[in-house]
């Protein structure tokens, strides 16, 4: 059985890090004007925002990984408690790559897989790297599925 398994990609955090280089450059800005007792305040409260934000993209990143299986789709979430949605080849109805324009630029997007019981999207991948190769092996294990369940009946 061939899998790939795919994380968020850390670019895609990138309004993570564009808040924490805002949030170096007013502390930068602030600190020029204010007393040193002051500034050591001011530093621990950058350096705490920086760790906090350090900290939510890591979470963000180790909680979700989308496998890609020869005969099917798994998004697990979570670190402690995991929570598993799996979506057969031979089900996936629609796959659908959100990207904007940072995004593009960057090569990351969101991936939402609809399988053909339902209406909605079960399964939503933000942030995944190389979002449209991700969909091509999708839908080259979907063909082969149907492939395989027509020679099956036939």
């Amino acid at each position: 059985m061939n899998e790939k398994k795919f994380k968020p990609a850390w670019k895609g955090f990138y309004r993570h890090m564009f808040a924490m280089a805002a949030c170096l450059i007013v502390t930068l800005t602030i600190s020029v004007n204010l007393p040193a007792k002051y500034q050591k305040w001011l530093w621990f409260v950058f350096v705490a925002a920086v760790a906090y934000s350090a900290c939510d993209m890591a979470y963000k990143r180790n909680s979700v990984l989308l496998a890609v299986r020869s005969d099917g789709v798994a998004l697990e979430r979570g670190i402690i408690g995991r929570q598993t949605i799996e979506i057969s080849s031979r089900n996936i109805r629609t796959i659908k790559v959100n990207q904007s324009i940072i995004q593009r630029i960057l090569n990351v997007g969101d991936i939402r897989v609809a399988s053909s019981g339902t209406d909605d999207y079960e399964i939503t991948a933000l942030n995944m790297p190389a979002p449209y190769e991700i969909r091509e092996i999708m839908q080259i294990n979907e063909r082969t599925a149907v492939k395989e369940k027509e020679l099956e009946q036939g």
